[in-house]
């Protein structure tokens, strides 16, 4: 859908160097996208501060390249010495025109190792408790990596190579869609690798978790289909509204309301009969809080509702209001203590 001028009234500077339309307009600016973003200045002038900011970023992030560190670089030339084979002195002298052809010769190796270096270079984002990111992939599609995950990708995608990102912790994924028609090439696919298992699709939204030791992939549209990575067992087809869990060594499907599963991407938490216990698991996951508790049994509730998961404090305090507990973080010690009241 595309974006109002109000839309930006509350931007930040990481709004707009995550905004695709804001990075399209710096990289290959036109004249509609000139006379829109002036529009935008014009309406907030508040924002022209972050414009002119993230303008400079999303520049430099582009004509960034990666050179190799003092350390590497004196590790290639003890490598390039070690394989040089010493010749006696004979009193002659190399004429100049042999000295600088021998350095452009060095330089071009070099410059080739800085390359393959650069091209080769794995990208690894990390969230810290309580935090989300978006992400924009080098093929355009958007990843929302939840708090205490971490993706891995290429930087650099080769056009005739398979799509991959390796996800631990939680992610939705949007799939920017390639494969028009014909057999499906390669650069057309798109493999998700988390856990024991392996994801593939074609275009699509859903939503990733491995934590402790438990895999769930929930689809909200399009068609994905996952195998282990093994190789056991045969691939299994997810249509949307369905849910994939592995555990234990097998892969079970079973339908679920994935807009629910998936809303904590936009700061909103569904219980439907959740156990108490399953919710502390997601506070430590999340928050990283150590939960302890005065009784067990308060781990047997259960809780359904919708709460909003913006501000941690009145998140506790709702759920405790609504199970007659009090839950109250204690910073020194990293615990979420939760009693009877």
């Amino acid at each position: 859908m595309k974006k109002q001028l109000s839309d930006y009234k509350a931007y930040t500077l990481a709004d707009l160097i995550n905004d695709e339309t804001f990075i399209l307009w710096v990289i290959q600016p036109d004249e509609t996208a000139d006379t829109f973003w002036q529009n935008v200045q014009n309406t907030f002038p508040n924002l022209i501060p972050l414009i002119v900011s993230a303008r400079n970023i999303v520049l430099s992030m582009r004509f960034e390249t990666d050179e190799l560190s003092t350390i590497e670089q004196q590790q290639l030339w003890q490598n390039i010495e070690a394989k040089t084979i010493l010749v006696k002195k004979t009193g002659r002298t190399l004429p100049m025109w042999y000295r600088y052809a021998a350095a452009a010769v060095v330089a071009g190796i070099l410059f080739c190792i800085g390359v393959l270096y650069s091209v080769n270079q794995k990208v690894n984002i990390e969230t810290p408790y309580g935090q989300l990111k978006n992400i924009t992939l080098p093929d355009g599609s958007i990843v929302t990596l939840n708090a205490n995950s971490q993706i891995k990708y290429d930087k650099n995608w080769d056009k005739d190579e398979i799509r991959e990102v390796w996800i631990s912790g939680e992610a939705f994924l949007k799939v920017n869609h390639l494969h028009q028609r014909g057999a499906v090439q390669n650069h057309e696919r798109f493999i998700v690798h988390t856990g024991a298992v392996n994801v593939e699709v074609l275009g699509t939204s859903f939503n990733v978790n491995d934590r402790r030791g438990h895999t769930e992939v929930a689809l909200l549209e399009g068609k994905i289909s996952l195998d282990l990575k093994t190789g056991e067992t045969k691939p299994l087809i997810l249509a949307p509204g369905d849910i994939a869990e592995y555990a234990n060594g097998k892969l079970v499907k079973k339908p679920i309301n994935v807009a629910e599963y998936a809303s904590w991407k936009d700061g909103k938490l569904y219980f439907r009969n959740v156990p108490v216990a399953k919710i502390f698991d997601y506070f430590e996951d999340i928050y990283g809080y150590k939960v302890v508790v005065d009784d067990p049994k308060i781990l047997e509730k259960r809780l359904s509702g919708t709460l909003s998961a913006k501000d941690r404090g009145v998140l506790f305090k709702a759920i405790g209001v609504t199970l007659n507990i009090s839950i109250s973080p204690k910073e020194a010690t990293n615990e979420l203590i939760v009693t009877s009241k």
